[in-house]
């Protein structure tokens, strides 16, 4: 009955992120068309980065070889994602230097996850390790230009 449970559950999981996948898609193809007030775009972009955080959160990731295993493709596919629908949404003239700067250094997380699948997958602990340190890096550099253009759902203060 356990089992069947925790089955039932993770299909469940599965929906709901499915569902939020297609909210993030559906909110990038409204934004997309230009035309933002930077408080519409800020708001957009803060939407996008709870939706993402939440979806990584769900995978219950850590640092360990099996983990990565297990749900590294789906953390890349999250944050490919992301970018996608970042590179969307047509930023205000303004602040599109400052938008552009976030996607890039979102980008740089996206290699991170994807070095951190292939450590992984061939057991290498060590290049993980380093994966990880970096992923951490570039993820703290996403803040700066997430505050220059106003999407506080995406950085920590």
């Amino acid at each position: 009955m356990t089992c069947v449970r925790g089955r039932r559950e993770n299909a469940g999981m599965f929906r709901r992120t499915l569902v939020l996948l297609s909210l993030v898609l559906a909110l990038a193809a409204c934004g997309g068309g230009g035309g933002l007030t930077k408080a519409q775009y800020d708001a957009k972009v803060s939407h996008l980065c709870l939706l993402a955080a939440d979806q990584m959160r769900e995978l219950h990731m850590d640092n360990s070889i099996g983990a990565w295993q297990h749900s590294g493709q789906s953390v890349v596919r999250v944050a490919e994602q992301f970018d996608k629908s970042l590179a969307a949404l047509k930023a205000p003239g303004d602040i599109a230097a400052d938008a552009a700067a976030y996607l890039k250094a979102n980008e740089k997380l996206v290699s991170d996850y994807k070095a951190a699948v292939v450590a992984a997958n061939a057991d290498d602990r060590a290049t993980l390790r380093a994966a990880g340190n970096r992923s951490t890096k570039d993820g703290a550099a996403t803040f700066p230009a997430a505050k220059a253009i106003g999407a506080t759902g995406c950085y920590i203060s």
